[in-house]
């Protein structure tokens, strides 16, 4: 998830070379998954093992949207919405069924795998792809915002009573709940537009602060400690990203300088994030496995 947007916001910085390596990285990333999967059969499809699943198939739509914004060929971002939206979809309705053990953020990635695909349906339908896309889009998003946003505001009530294990590379998963509000914010302007954006944009901006101010008190003294290393360390990355993503079209929209100077920097912080995650990765293989 985290490599594809990284690959695309460097495109839309200007810094198309290094986005090429990074969306190769993205590739790279994904043959390892499917060719782990094939060897180890795991994890198994269960309830408590939707978070993994989520973070796939929304990897897989955001690499097919980084290599049309490369390449301008529509084909990619057509490929990751049918490949990832109905496996999202499917993640999804498994995941309402029930929740398993004490609260956490864990629980609302695969919630927020359908705002992903409302983000994947809008922009193939802004790219030309035709009104279905838009329908879906909007589908997509009532889905995900009709159930991710009751359910991180129930954890987040659990982690002010201190039920939510935020420890070690867990602190990583409070990042989780503003990847729904980044993708919000970007469907509703790729859907309904600007004036929408400006509201909508608003109001999600306001209530973002006090989550990445929490998200930054648990996750940085993780990393200072450097805790253990788990696939749960990538959970800084993608919502990072569609923050930048979505104060980039709040800046537009705005065109307000401070904000801008915002989400030129948020990018940054998602390169950060990631080279992190890389770093940690590579050590674990390196010194600890």
């Amino acid at each position: 998830m985290g490599t594809s947007l990284v690959a695309t916001l460097l495109v839309i910085s200007g810094f198309d070379p290094l986005a090429w390596v990074v969306a190769c990285i993205g590739v790279a990333i994904l043959v390892m998954l499917v060719v782990g999967f094939i060897i180890y059969r795991t994890p198994r499809f269960r309830q408590d093992t939707m978070a993994p699943w989520a973070m796939t198939f929304i990897g897989i739509m955001s690499l097919g949207t980084a290599w049309t914004n490369l390449t301008d060929n529509l084909t990619y971002i057509l490929v990751g919405f049918w490949i990832g939206a109905p496996a999202c979809l499917a993640v999804y309705a498994n995941q309402l069924r029930g929740f398993q053990g004490p609260p956490n953020f864990a629980w609302g990635l695969a919630l927020v795998g359908p705002i992903m695909a409302s983000n994947t349906a809008a922009t193939t339908h802004v790219k030309g792809g035709g009104d279905i896309y838009w329908i879906l889009g909007v589908c997509c998003m009532v889905a995900s915002i009709g159930a991710a946003y009751p359910l991180f505001a129930r954890v987040y009530v659990a982690a002010w009573r201190r039920k939510v294990d935020l420890s070690g590379p867990n602190a990583a998963t409070a990042w989780i709940p503003l990847g729904v509000v980044g993708q919000t914010v970007s469907a509703v302007d790729l859907l309904f537009g600007k004036d929408a954006e400006l509201i909508v944009g608003t109001v999600l901006l306001i209530a973002a602060i006090p989550m990445i101010a929490f998200a930054m008190w648990h996750f940085y003294p993780a990393v200072a400690r450097w805790a253990r290393y788990s696939p749960s360390w990538w959970a800084s990355t993608f919502p990072t990203g569609t923050i930048s993503v979505g104060s980039h079209h709040l800046a537009e929209v705005w065109n307000l300088e401070w904000l801008t100077i915002i989400a030129t920097a948020l990018p940054a912080l998602l390169v950060l994030h990631w080279l992190l995650c890389v770093t940690r990765c590579t050590f674990w293989v390196v010194y600890e496995r």
